[in-house]
């Protein structure tokens, strides 16, 4: 009777480890494409939170109305290439191009094109929505109101192929700021008598 239990418990043990390879091989996809998708949300994050740093920074540089729009743009390169490297071709050569994408009325921008892998790196937009005849930073009036946007193509950042699941084609990212541009001021030579 002893032999007869022993033999049966090491039967139902080799019968379990062939459940154990069956249930893992089921579970397997489904907790690598849980885990694909977790990666592709936290590069999107953190793409983002880069690009909403960089796009202050570039509505603060044009607040002060002393860089025109392609300057602005440069700089919003060298901002974005210091944080994601590889996602905003460091090292490749690149020029300021009339906009691949629509833009709104009265909205003047320009496009980032990476010319060594041949693709938009980003898409810099500019309204003054005080003045809509002004087209540059550099004519604004104090205390005008106005928006900075900035477009980067979703393929430029991902990391999974999975991603054309949401469908998401651009990160977009828009600040509506004041021009803190000095007003016009005359200094005197001569102090006024008393």
């Amino acid at each position: 009777m002893l032999r007869r239990i022993s033999t049966s418990s090491v039967g139902t043990k080799a019968r379990r480890n062939g459940w154990a390879a069956v249930e893992f091989a089921v579970c397997l996809p489904v907790v690598s494409l849980v885990l694909a998708g977790l990666w592709e949300v936290g590069r999107i994050t953190e793409v983002e939170e880069v690009i909403w740093a960089c796009t202050r920074e570039a509505a603060r540089d044009a607040s002060l109305g002393q860089d025109n729009l392609p300057a602005i743009a440069t700089n919003l390169l060298a901002g974005l290439q210091g944080a994601e490297p590889t996602a905003f071709g460091s090292g490749h050569s690149t020029s300021l191009i009339t906009p691949v994408v629509s833009l709104p009325a009265n909205t003047y921008g320009y496009t980032c094109w990476d010319n060594t892998t041949n693709k938009e790196l980003f898409t810099l937009s500019f309204a003054d929505l005080t003045n809509t005849s002004c087209t540059d930073p550099t004519a604004m009036s104090q205390l005008d109101r106005f928006q900075i946007g900035v477009q980067v193509p979703y393929s430029s950042i991902r990391w999974s192929p999975l991603a054309q699941i949401t469908g998401m084609s651009r990160l977009s990212v828009g600040l509506v700021w004041a021009s803190m541009v000095d007003s016009p001021f005359q200094i005197a030579p001569d102090l006024p008598a008393q």
